[in-house]
């Protein structure tokens, strides 16, 4: 098969039995018209055989019998079989003819027939036999020859072959389409709905297994998104205790710090303290993340009026502790521009790049640049190593594929790439078009 050759099914099967139907139509058409001359040629020569060697001549001078013209010498013969043969080429028993036509497929207007038949004496014996054209009515028309006749039979077999083979292919392939469009409009309304018949056992069995494939996929995404669900809304009470116990061991250790006058700051204690506060704060971001990814209802979202400015620094400020312990410049350079989106969206998905800038910067710069609607996120990193050699075992690349549904799902653009030492992130905001929403 050739590469990129793209074939139907419905043509391919219906060419190929039409030709396969040609081929056998137009073999047997011939055959059979070979056999019918050959036969009708076959008892011609037995009668002529017979009349010869049983007519006696009466002084060597030709006879005719009934309409067979006999004679012992074949000079003796009438001027049309002189015309038409000669002497030299006839063999012993072997039917020679000459028929008279205009056209290949017109009706011979005469027919001359020749025999030589030596006879058991040693005599030879000369039988003719002349047709001239048929008097009276009744007659065929002239362009009716037998080859004529066998060509428009076969033609005519070949004619209803093809009508029956396109209402076969039309009976086959209609259910074959229904089929196809049965497939490709299935969703999960459909899928609940029962299986339609196909008229064919196979197609009805090929829906079937259709029809219990998807269903195993949406059962694998039902437990998968119910899985998400459950465990999101399941982890914000321990991410809650977690929460509520740091700030009550920060106020206890602060307590104590002012009653015994104590600098603890630095602590293996406090540190510890910090880290768990980090990472709570971390798990409620991501659980809000997923919640709203998972959200099942397709209502849009409500549409505000936000400064993407103060969106940027606020977002900035509560990321703050990713720095701590680090070289980190970050670099702002957001212009106060108000533009309508959906708030709490874009603080998850502009707090995730955010987020992932800080985290996999060591030491280095974070530039955020905001340029008409487009939101650029950088961050390059003072060591010589190349962070893409990490990325992926720190979790940026899960976090860039968290932001690409996020952005998905609002139609936003995203497009990451890689800069030296560094990672960048640029996000295009879109409006919706009715600012009414």
């Amino acid at each position: 098969m050739v590469k990129g050759l793209h074939l139907s099914l419905r043509r391919y099967v219906l060419w190929t039995l039409l030709a396969v139907g040609s081929v056998l139509i137009t073999l047997f058409s011939m055959f059979s018209a070979e056999r019918f001359f050959q036969g009708m040629d076959g008892m011609l020569r037995g009668t002529m055989v017979s009349v010869a060697s049983n007519t006696e001549l009466t002084g060597e001078l030709p006879q005719r019998v009934l309409n067979f013209y006999i004679s012992a010498e074949f000079d003796q013969q009438p001027e049309e079989i002189l015309a038409s043969f000669r002497q030299d080429e006839l063999i012993p028993f072997v039917l020679a003819k000459d028929l008279k036509r205009d056209w290949f497929f017109t009706r011979p207007y005469a027919a001359r027939f020749l025999v030589m038949v030596p006879l058991e004496s040693g005599e030879v014996r000369y039988i003719s036999q002349v047709f001239g054209e048929l008097k009276g009515r009744g007659r065929r028309p002239v362009w009716l020859s037998h080859e004529l006749v066998s060509i428009i039979i076969g033609i005519s077999a070949l004619v209803v072959f093809a009508i029956v083979l396109l209402l076969i292919m039309r009976s086959v392939t209609k259910p074959v389409e229904m089929l196809q469009d049965w497939a490709a409009a299935l969703d999960e309304k459909q899928l609940d709905a029962p299986i339609p018949r196909f008229r064919y056992k196979e197609l009805n069995a090929l829906a079937s297994l259709i029809h219990n494939s998807l269903q195993s996929v949406k059962q694998t995404l039902e437990r998968e998104r119910t899985f998400v669900n459950h465990a999101s809304h399941e982890l914000r009470t321990p991410i809650a205790v977690i929460r509520s116990s740091t700030e009550l061991l920060q106020r206890v250790l602060e307590k104590e710090q002012l009653e015994n006058q104590a600098h603890t700051i630095g602590s293996k204690g406090e540190n510890a303290l910090m880290r768990i506060d980090n990472a709570s704060k971390t798990m409620t971001d991501l659980t809000e993340t997923l919640l709203w990814l998972a959200r099942e209802d397709s209502q849009p979202l409500p549409y505000h009026p936000v400064d993407i400015a103060t969106t940027v620094e606020q977002l900035c400020d509560d990321l703050a502790y990713l720095l701590k312990g680090k070289t980190v410049t970050v670099d702002v350079n957001v212009p106060s521009t108000t533009m309508y989106l959906p708030d709490t969206a874009s603080r998850i998905i502009i707090g995730n790049v955010i987020r992932n800038a800080f985290q996999h910067t060591d030491s280095g710069v974070v530039s955020i640049t905001l340029c008409d609607t487009t939101l650029t996120i950088e961050n390059q990193n003072d060591a010589e190593a190349s962070p893409l050699s990490n990325v992926e075992d720190t979790g940026y690349g899960l976090g860039l594929k968290l932001i690409t549904k996020l952005t998905e799902r609002l139609g936003w653009q995203c497009q990451a790439g890689v800069v030296v030492n560094g990672y960048h992130v640029t996000l295009t905001l879109n409006e919706p078009e009715n600012t009414d929403v």
